[in-house]
């Protein structure tokens, strides 16, 4: 009954931050008064008694023993008379612990608030106008922290030029008593119908200056949430002990926009945190491993570059090249003795794999593909699995001039384009990942070059004679396997948040002594590009965002942390992301939308169509909801179906 009572005041009685100045505005009040925590300041975790949990983590870490330090700590505060009680009255009563302990674990606690609060950019706003027009603002506060310690803590929050602040302790009376308030209107020489507090305690900061006649707002402690925020995780990081998500949604939910569209949401929320993770990660393999020369690759290595950049302390140096599957591929084509070798390397996958799709993957020439069309008598749309041997054979020989031609070329300019940019000795080749197989390329094309891959995720160890050393931070085939699921149920769309707007190189010119990256044509429209441009903008801000807070406070994510929010976005996707992705596309053999593109009426009497769509289609997740609409485990029914896959 108590907490729905609570509900209920909340609902009816509270004041939307974004209104809070229209209505002072109405009033026309000369004095407002603010709470400081959950008001003017937040703290970066899911309730304030967090930071006892963190503090007894720092203390385990930095005496070396374990003690129930949290439960001490808020067992000593209910002891304490709370109208007058500061923290060394609290800590004075926990007897299980020695002088040193009790020092070091009050300095650590203010370290911690310190640490851990920040400005709460909605009521800043309003702080800001009050004081630009001419109001009297009060900051007022129920709190055992020293006076000179909330100066700190407003002063770093961004907050400055208040007229007078009253700590409960310092007074030795409470708001919640209706008493602290006393004394603020005597001090102040105040008239009660001129005067407004906020805050977000019921009692003390609504109920209690209610009863003395002074205006009241009161604001909800959780007004805004994440989209993307599991309680489940939280409550498991909890009984492991560990609060890197409990610090990371808690940082979100204090810092994202609320202008934000889905997409900018999507970034800030979802790829940020991966992107941040896997910059700090990157820093300190590399540097475990002596490389100090890391090539990023273009398309979706621009994206990875810029979040280094921001993160990195400038101590291995970034480049980004311009390369693709295809751009590395065609370079060894002349070395294939048989169709089927060849087929592996241009990483044919696809079941409907035509003989136009081979030549493309080859980079021939039109006036050369006319010839061999013609020499074997085959349509460009013959499918390549439904042809004969001999007809195999007959199409690798008269296209094998052509190809061996043009490889030999394209190996050439590709060793120019990245011996100009330094692409020797030990390097770090950056990636989203999966397969490995650029870096495979180019281990083969730069025999003397010693290349490590650095990649989000790598999945099925690479079929080569090329031993290729490569590390990942959300997962590979031993690791992370629930994060790999989900990432790997609908990997287009994953790759689709690190994506250039530029177009994939697809070969190398020679211009005199300078070589030069081709590129096609972009793969989205322009509008998408303005989105997965304003995705990333978000992303990006985020790890700036987190970069500055984790210069104060120290604290490193881990791939589990990290993958969270992808695991709520993705397993299931809502019906609402179907659609904000139905206009994107992916350049995939056979298909080129990320959702499903008939009804389920319309599978039902065409099940063929069904099942070439979900085969080729690289978001089966998405697909999947887009069709049958309920909500489903689609990530463990296509890790299911995988385990029948032959291909």
């Amino acid at each position: 009954m108590k907490k729905l009572a609570k509900k209920m005041v909340t609902r009816f009685f509270s004041v939307n931050s974004e209104d809070l100045i229209s209505k002072i505005k109405k009033e026309n009040y000369k004095v407002v008064s603010f709470d400081i925590f959950d008001t003017l300041v937040k703290r970066n975790v899911n309730d304030s008694r967090d930071i006892f949990l963190l503090l007894e983590q720092e203390y385990v870490s930095f005496f070396k023993k374990e003690k129930p330090i949290s439960k001490m700590r808020e067992d000593a505060e209910a002891k304490v008379d709370i109208d007058s009680a500061d923290l060394n009255i609290i800590y004075d009563t926990i007897n299980e612990l020695d002088d040193e302990e009790k020092a070091w674990l009050k300095e650590k606690e203010i370290s911690l608030e310190l640490q851990l609060c920040q400005q709460n950019k909605q009521l800043k706003r309003v702080f800001n106008w009050c004081k630009n027009n001419g109001k009297k603002i009060l900051i007022i506060s129920d709190m055992y922290l020293r006076k000179d310690v909330i100066e700190k803590i407003l002063i770093a929050s961004g907050y400055s030029n208040w007229d007078s602040l009253y700590i409960s302790c310092e007074y030795k009376a409470r708001k919640a008593t209706g008493n602290l308030f006393d004394i603020v209107k005597e001090k102040e020489q105040l008239e009660v119908n001129e005067w407004l507090h906020i805050g977000d305690a019921q009692i003390g900061d609504f109920l209690a200056p209610k009863k003395k006649g002074i205006n009241a707002f009161l604001i909800k402690i959780n007004e805004w949430n994440t989209d993307y925020y599991s309680r489940n995780y939280l409550i498991k990081e909890r009984e492991m002990k560990r609060y890197e998500y409990n610090i990371l949604n808690s940082f979100i939910k204090n810092n994202e926009s609320r202008s934000y569209n889905y997409y900018e949401r999507l970034g800030y929320e979802v790829v940020g945190p991966i992107l941040y993770g896997y910059s700090k990660w990157l820093q300190s393999k590399s540097e475990e491993l002596g490389v100090k020369k890391l090539f990023f690759l273009a398309r979706e290595g621009a994206f990875l570059k810029e979040a280094f950049e921001i993160v990195s302390d400038s101590s291995v140096d970034s480049t980004l090249i311009k390369v693709s599957r295809k751009a590395t591929s065609t370079p060894l084509l002349y070395k294939a003795e048989s169709m089927n070798e060849l087929l592996r390397m241009i990483n044919k996958t696809r079941k409907n794999f035509t003989v136009k799709d081979l030549l493309d993957s080859c980079n021939i020439e039109d006036i050369d593909r006319k010839a061999i069309l013609n020499n074997v008598e085959l349509s460009a749309e013959s499918n390549i699995d439904e042809l004969t041997d001999e007809q195999i054979g007959d199409l690798f020989t008269a296209s094998r001039y052509a190809i061996n031609n043009n490889s030999k070329k394209q190996e050439e300019y590709i060793r120019g384009y990245l011996s100009n940019l330094g692409f020797n000795g030990s390097v770090g080749v950056c990636d989203v990942g999966w397969n490995g197989t650029i870096q495979n390329n180019l281990q083969r094309i730069f025999a003397n070059t010693s290349i490590i891959g650095f990649y989000i995720g790598k999945k099925n160890k690479i079929k080569d004679t090329i031993k290729s050393k490569s590390e990942a931070f959300l997962f590979d085939d031993t690791k992370n396997l629930d994060i790999k699921n989900n990432i790997m149920s609908s990997p287009d769309i994953f790759e689709l948040f690190f994506l250039s707007t530029d177009g994939t190189t697809i070969k190398y010119e020679r211009r005199e002594e300078n070589f030069y990256s081709v590129q096609a044509l972009p793969d989205q429209s322009l509008d998408n590009a303005k989105e997965i441009i304003k995705l990333q903008s978000a992303a990006l801000k985020f790890v700036s965002d987190f970069k500055a807070f984790t210069n104060n406070f120290n604290t490193d994510l881990t791939p589990e942390c990290c993958g969270v929010a992808y695991n709520k976005f993705i397993n299931p996707p809502s019906l609402y992301t179907v659609k904000m992705f139905k206009r994107f596309s992916f350049l995939n053999v056979g298909t080129h939308s990320m959702v499903a593109e008939h009804s389920l009426f319309y599978y039902i009497f065409n099940p063929k169509g069904f099942v070439e769509e979900f085969l080729n289609n690289g978001s089966k997740s998405l697909f999947l909801r887009s069709v049958f609409k309920i909500s489903l485990p689609y990530v463990d029914i296509i890790d299911f179906l995988r385990k029948f896959d032959r291909g």
